[in-house]
């Protein structure tokens, strides 16, 4: 999984980007969580343009598996919603943010007060830390030696931790998410990628997001933001989207995004996101 250094492309109007940065799920994977043909061959195509595809994703890098063997890919995937920065090929953590246990704690149980029965879970990237109350995706005999189960309160200084999910099924993603912005204010930073009727939020430390962390890929790799092209589908893309010259939101978005304006490509089914790059790169054939 190696990929060129970003070479000088147009980027005028219809024109191709210098980096290519997309979500992965909602977006760039199929809704069975595959990587489509069309999408697989046109990062392919990028990579032989000089374009590098860079993936940033709120997936742990323990659950990257799906693209470590995609060929084209560019190595470096930013992870946990920009608090990890992570090497594919050299399964390699670059580097991570952590969230102070202190000011978990504390927007934990005032968490609790303003709305009871929300419970929570602390995700390091390569280990998983869940109440008993907290609703997973798999069953007791499917835990894995990354998972492990008990109080927040012990949770949280068991291992530093990039990420703290909230969970309450009583409320939507976009409500708790509203709720737990009043709670912490500048403390934590609250966002969310789940598609779900209950309430399922995701917690960074203060100032971290997919545009945090791409800012700092950018500048490694001499790329101006103008020239930045991104794809998202959820609110843990905004800022991403918002920081780049050339924001595209999947058709499958969350409403959110797609009522602010932002050009829209082909929904996720469609692999809108590799017929756009198709796209841009025949444009600069032309």
């Amino acid at each position: 999984m190696t990929s060129p250094a970003p070479r000088s492309v147009s980027i005028a109007a219809g024109l191709a980007p210098q980096l290519i940065v997309t979500d992965l799920d909602g977006t760039f994977l199929m809704p069975d969580g595959s990587v489509s043909a069309t999408n697989c061959a046109a990062v392919v195509a990028a990579q032989e343009a000089g374009v590098p595809v860079l993936f940033a994703t709120g997936r742990p890098v323990r659950w990257l598996d799906v693209v470590r063997d995609l060929p084209g890919a560019h190595p470096t995937v930013i992870a946990s919603n920009g608090a990890v920065l992570y090497d594919l090929g050299a399964d390699v953590v670059l580097d991570r943010i952590c969230i102070d246990p202190q000011v978990a704690l504390r927007t934990a149980a005032a968490l609790r007060e303003a709305l009871p029965g929300t419970s929570f879970a602390f995700e390091s990237g390569t280990r998983f830390g869940h109440e008993p109350a907290y609703r997973t995706a798999i069953s007791p005999d499917q835990v894995k030696a990354a998972m492990f189960c008990g109080p927040a309160e012990e949770i949280a200084h068991a291992t530093p931790f990039v990420k703290m999910l909230v969970q309450n099924d009583l409320v939507s993603p976009d409500e708790l998410a509203a709720l737990l912005v009043d709670v912490v204010g500048d403390t934590l930073t609250v966002t969310h990628s789940a598609r779900a009727d209950h309430g399922l939020v995701e917690v960074s430390a203060p100032g971290v997001s997919k545009a945090s962390m791409l800012m700092r890929v950018c500048a490694q790799l001499g790329v101006p933001r103008a020239a930045v092209a991104a794809f998202g589908d959820m609110p843990n893309d905004l800022d991403m989207l918002t920081w780049v010259g050339m924001p595209r939101v999947v058709a499958n978005a969350h409403p959110a995004l797609l009522d602010l304006g932002f050009p829209v490509v082909g929904s996720n089914v469609d692999s809108g996101v590799g017929r756009t790059i198709v796209d841009w790169l025949r444009s600069v054939e032309r």
